[in-house]
């Protein structure tokens, strides 16, 4: 999937997206779709979209004859396989499709949604100039979106964001996002964000430095946000309990399933911290079923699950559009959603069979 306008961030460029479909036909003939949405050309996340394709032939097979309760398949356990949490969702998306189809009701009912619709943010990647971000952020508002995150780096955050601010005015939502780029040395220099009214920094500094991110949420008013920090439920209440953070991320994917995104939703719910579903630039596959987790009641900030010609040109399936700044999650049932005839048609597109009953 080439992606129209590179996204830019510290850890890199997207341009082009592997992305891995997975079907899977249950006993009684549901069928069910996920996507692998392990990142191409960048590898932040520990796994690569090779790396994660090859996990997932791997995990696929411990499915084949198996009794599956979706309910049940959480990425520590279940599996009997550590870590690989890219393709361990890819699988059990699928299942939560087949489940809902077999239930015969939508995934967003099925998993206790509230919304009808979504309002999604835009991220903004950075650029080689201050007046090319706002010339982006100014035509993102332009389109519908309410809400713009913008990419920072050392070098590359408080001019640019003031710029943005200046261009776009006040009723527009600004969020940052650091990618992880910078240290403890910087609190003192990240509090001149302050003045932005920011809804939040996400991740600004390493994965594993929770006491460094709950130094930082002491020393400035804008709310800390943490992504890569929280790829589990023991992490997010270490997290809570030593006050990194008061926002927090949760892509599916990255967590290793929506059970485990489910469970998350639960405890930043009765902790009372704001959460939002992150987007791995996916096609209309797993976006589907993000737009899914982000219909519940406990995702209350908007999720980075923008419309599908954002990125593509032409998605895998029947486009997901903004309509009066806000995105329609699928009513119908499972995720609503199936790739359209050009991908089993496309000379590109590769199709493997892993297990058959």
């Amino acid at each position: 999937m080439d992606i129209h306008t590179p996204l830019v961030t510290s850890h890199g460029t997207h341009s082009q997206r592997t992305a891995s479909l997975v079907e899977i036909t249950t006993s009684d003939g549901v069928v069910g779709w996920g996507e692998n949405v392990a990142p191409s050309g960048v590898q932040y996340v520990g796994e690569s979209a090779t790396q994660s394709h090859a996990s997932l032939q791997m995990l696929a097979l411990l499915l084949g004859g198996r009794d599956v309760d979706v309910f049940e398949m959480f990425a520590e356990t279940w599996w009997g396989v550590s870590e690989k949490n890219f393709a361990k969702h890819a699988l059990e998306s699928a299942l939560w499709d087949a489940h809902a189809r077999t239930e015969n009701v939508s995934l967003r009912n099925a998993l206790g949604g509230v919304r009808d619709s979504v309002m999604p943010g835009v991220v903004v990647g950075l650029a080689s100039s201050v007046d090319d971000t706002v010339t982006e952020a100014v035509s993102r508002v332009a389109e519908g979106y309410r809400r713009v995150k913008l990419k920072i780096e050392p070098g590359r955050d408080v001019q640019v964001v003031r710029a943005v601010r200046t261009a776009v005015g006040d009723a527009v939502i600004l969020q940052v996002d650091a990618n992880a780029a910078y240290t403890r040395d910087d609190i003192q220099h990240l509090s001149r964000l302050d003045e932005f009214a920011l809804q939040f920094i996400e991740q600004p500094l390493a994965a594993d430095d929770l006491e460094g991110h709950a130094l930082l949420s002491s020393r400035i008013r804008t709310p800390v946000c943490l992504d890569e920090s929280v790829e589990n439920c023991d992490q997010l209440m270490r997290a809570i309990e030593s006050a990194a953070c008061s926002v927090v991320n949760v892509k599916p994917s990255r967590v290793g399933g929506i059970g485990d995104a489910l469970r998350m939703h639960n405890i930043v719910a009765t902790h009372g911290l704001d959460a939002w579903v992150g987007g791995m630039l996916e096609t209309g596959i797993g976006r589907a079923s993000c737009l899914a987790l982000a219909s519940l009641p406990g995702f209350t900030l908007t999720p980075d699950l923008s419309a599908s010609n954002r990125y593509f040109d032409r998605d895998v399936t029947a486009p997901f559009e903004l309509e009066n700044g806000e995105i329609r999650v699928p009513n119908t049932v499972g995720i609503g959603v199936q790739p359209l005839s050009w991908v089993f048609e496309h000379p590109e597109v590769k199709i493997e069979t892993l297990f058959q009953a």
